[in-house]
């Protein structure tokens, strides 16, 4: 008894292969229309032609289709996978993240999952960013209906003074106030890195210029009810802290509630500040709300400047210089978990930025990587199976198996089958016999 050496045979496998993979890749996106035409609800051959759609650079297409296949089978890997990637090439990036959401929930193949995390924080704030430029181009089309009046936003502080060092306390007082007005559980605090994308659109189309019409603007833009609009003035010796509601609806301003102190006093006086807010929101706090709200982030005053320009400076998408920041505050106060958070963040972004839809495509292996191999070359192929699919020989068995001799019914249905082989156009001259485009490799293993 002799055993056909795997190897050899592989190799005889691959040769084979070869003019029928090119021709395939020729075909690919008529044979799986075809297929999709014959069982329009077949995930298989949806989510094949969505690839192969996006292999072609036919992105608005490959989006609907891979869309369509994640709503039929919401835990295909490669669907939501693809759809992510197509959303991301047409510039939707609400829909690219939720798909890589999905597949982060779903999907088997380790390192693109991890570059799907770390793209997810950069593609955060571009969509943020994306958001607030439709916002401000859409603007006469939106509803003049104001949000609820707790639904509230808090824009950066103005600062004016002579000492330049504590503006980036414009962005940090802000940030404590939001952190806190969090804790109320009657209020909806819009996220700061919106309400920051949004402030950053409309100084840029007003010549940088603030002021509280423009927050009352933003407010309606971003739907909420209710802006604080807030300054800091930083004098010798003392700073003065200034805030107002501002009702969106009709842009009118609360009562101003005021503290001044010694700037080694500034987390007491941002505690009075929204604690007076939010009495004149008419809200009363629950024991357990107002101590979250007591809670100082950090006693170290240098530690919060740090932490300020940071935040400044991932504003500006300058995430290496904010996790620098971040990092330093954190170093002068451990304890400070805001600064830790946003090092992480920072540190993420910076990476995240320079994560390609190349290189997520690229992370996929195993199983995963198959379905995507053939529908490169027209065929619907097999799921991407989790834990338990074939791996190693077998795997690359299989594979090659899939691509010489392509099954004529889908493994998944009985509905969807590949178009039967076709003869090469010199088989047409009488007398010639040539090679179908499809083959048949057959592999024998024999034991001793």
């Amino acid at each position: 008894m002799r055993l056909v050496r795997p190897f050899a045979a592989l190799m005889l496998a691959t040769l084979a292969t070869a003019p029928a993979a090119a021709q395939g890749r020729g075909d690919a996106i008529p044979r799986l229309e075809a297929a999709r035409a014959r069982n329009p609800q077949n995930v298989a051959a949806l989510r094949a032609l969505g690839v192969a759609y996006y292999k072609g650079q036919r992105y608005a297409d490959a989006k609907a289709v891979l869309e369509q296949a994640t709503k039929l089978d919401p835990k295909d890997g490669v669907s939501a996978l693809y759809a992510g990637l197509a959303s991301e090439q047409v510039g939707d990036l609400t829909s690219a993240r939720r798909a890589y959401e999905s597949y982060l929930a779903v999907g088997n193949s380790r390192r693109a999952k991890d570059d799907i995390r770390t793209r997810l924080v950069s593609l955060a704030r571009q969509e943020a960013i994306a958001a607030a430029k439709a916002a401000v181009a859409n603007e006469a089309r939106l509803s003049p209906t104001a949000g609820d009046q707790n639904t509230v936003a808090v824009p950066p502080f103005r600062f004016s003074g002579t000492d330049e060092s504590l503006r980036p306390l414009e962005r940090g007082i802000a940030d404590l106030i939001v952190t806190d007005l969090a804790q109320v559980s009657r209020l909806k605090v819009v996220e700061r890195d919106r309400m920051q994308a949004l402030a950053d659109e409309i100084q840029l189309s007003q010549s940088n210029r603030v002021d509280a019409a423009t927050a009352v603007r933003a407010g309606r833009l971003i739907q909420a009810g209710t802006i604080v609009n807030g300054s800091i003035v930083a004098a010798p010796g003392t700073v003065t802290l200034d805030a107002a509601l501002v009702r969106v609806a009709n842009g009118q301003s609360g009562q101003a509630v005021t503290a001044t102190n010694p700037l080694a006093q500034l987390f007491d006086m941002e505690k009075r500040l929204v604690l007076q807010l939010i009495g004149q929101l008419g809200i009363q706090l629950t024991p357990a709300e107002r101590q979250a709200i007591d809670r100082r982030p950090t006693a170290n005053l240098e530690a919060f400047l740090s932490y300020s320009r940071g935040l400044q400076a991932a504003d500006d998408g300058r995430f290496q210089d904010a996790a620098r920041f971040f990092e330093n505050a954190r170093s002068l106060d451990p304890g400070f978990g805001a600064a830790s958070a946003r090092f992480q963040a920072a540190q993420a972004a910076a990476q995240g930025a320079q994560v390609t839809t190349t290189q997520i495509e690229g992370g996929l292996s195993g199983s995963e990587s198959q379905v995507v191999a053939q529908a490169e070359v027209g065929n619907v192929g097999r799921p991407a199976a989790g834990p338990g699919a074939p791996q190693g020989l077998g795997a690359t068995i299989e594979r090659i198996t899939l691509q010489v001799n392509p099954p004529s019914v889908s493994p998944l249905t009985s509905t969807v089958s590949e178009p039967p082989p076709q003869r090469d156009p010199t088989s047409s001259t009488p007398g010639t016999d040539a090679v179908n485009r499809t083959g048949q490799v057959v592999i024998i293993i024999r034991r001793p």
